[in-house]
């Protein structure tokens, strides 16, 4: 009888990246609430209502993540159409901007962040977002490697929608 390996922590795994629909939004929230808390940034109630209406917005590209063996939402992304003066202007035509991208906490370190923005990507560009940008925070690196690692990868398709990677100082 065989034993079962069991994956090193930092293995990369294949994640399915799909389309989200109404039906995933409840796990989508999970997700995000999971990865916040284990960044002991606990979402408020006024936060969490705001992630249901960016998830609802019909202007907005959601994707989900699930791994191979399970249904089970891993992370999910989501971008939404570019606006002039840091959002509050004006929609500019063919550009998006990436407001979330959060995975599971089990999963961190495993290539599930790149693969859902490479999934995120080519979703904008169906929809003729030739270019996305996202913020982060100057702290968050994690986020930070993701977003240069899927930025990279993005050059080197030569694709004209690379994430312009842009951190914040709060």
């Amino acid at each position: 009888m065989s034993v079962p390996q069991l994956r090193r922590q930092n293995e990369e795994v294949h994640l399915n990246v799909l389309d989200g629909l109404p039906a995933d939004h409840e796990a989508a929230v999970g997700v995000w609430r999971a990865a916040n808390i284990a960044r002991l940034l606990p979402p408020s109630v006024e936060r969490v209502a705001r992630i249901w209406e960016k998830l609802t917005d019909p202007g907005a590209c959601l994707v989900i993540g699930h791994l191979d063996a399970s249904r089970d939402v891993m992370a999910m992304a989501l971008a939404e159409p570019g606006c002039a003066q840091d959002g509050a202007g004006a929609v500019i035509a063919g550009y998006g901007h990436v407001s979330m991208v959060f995975v599971h906490p089990d999963m961190w370190g495993r290539g599930v962040g790149r693969q859902l923005l490479q999934g995120l990507h080519e979703r904008a560009s169906e929809r003729g977002w030739s270019r996305t940008t996202l913020w982060t925070r100057a702290s968050n690196a994690r986020a930070l490697d993701a977003c240069t690692k899927a930025r990279d990868t993005e050059r080197q398709a030569t694709r004209p929608h690379l994430a312009t990677v842009a951190p914040s100082s709060s």
